[in-house]
């Protein structure tokens, strides 16, 4: 698949839904599915040389000369984070390593309709069985399992790509959520 670098905080603001253009100095005829990286600018608590999302990139429109803005459409598919050498200029990244996520675990929105998801079989669960405190692996439905250990699969992919994580990174990103066993 066809890829492109970026500044970490690009990055994050694609992943996050609050940028859908990003300018280069060139176009491309590339259009469709891009996985957008970060490149190796270490900045505290940003990732670096990390493949992060799947976009869709719609248009390439020049704005002035030697000034392209690359327009990704807002769906953005989150994947397990793994290690490039980004640039800023098209490269191929090997598909056997995208590892889309069932969820955008990067976007609040989609981040608590997951949880809530979770939860709210949890609870049910809960009101029937008020005897247990914990849920047998085998009685968890495989897609609440799946999205429950992506939560944390990717949080802790992610952690491993922070350039010098913060206090408040460590501490979140290194506890575990949900302790699902495997079967």
């Amino acid at each position: 698949m066809k890829a492109i670098g970026m500044e970490p905080q690009v990055l994050i603001d694609i992943l996050v839904g609050a940028k859908i253009g990003v300018v280069y100095s060139f176009g491309t005829e590339h259009r469709g599915d891009l996985v957008v990286t970060s490149y190796a600018l270490k900045e505290a608590g940003l990732p670096s040389n990390m493949a992060g999302a799947v976009v869709q990139l719609e248009d390439v429109q020049e704005t002035a000369p030697g000034n392209f803005v690359w327009k990704f459409n807002p769906e953005v598919t989150l994947i397990r984070p793994f290690k490039v050498h980004g640039t800023m200029e098209l490269f191929d990244v090997n598909d056997q390593l995208i590892k889309p996520e069932p969820t955008n675990w990067f976007n609040v929105e989609a981040e608590n309709a997951g949880h809530e998801k979770i939860n709210n079989w949890l609870d049910n669960y809960f009101a029937e069985h008020p005897d247990l405190d914990r849920v047998p692996r085998q009685e968890i439905p495989e897609d609440i399992a799946t999205l429950a250990t992506s939560f944390d699969d990717w949080r802790a992919a992610y952690f491993d790509f922070l350039y010098m994580p913060t206090k408040a990174q460590k501490r979140e990103l290194r506890s575990k959520r949900y302790d699902i066993d495997p079967l």
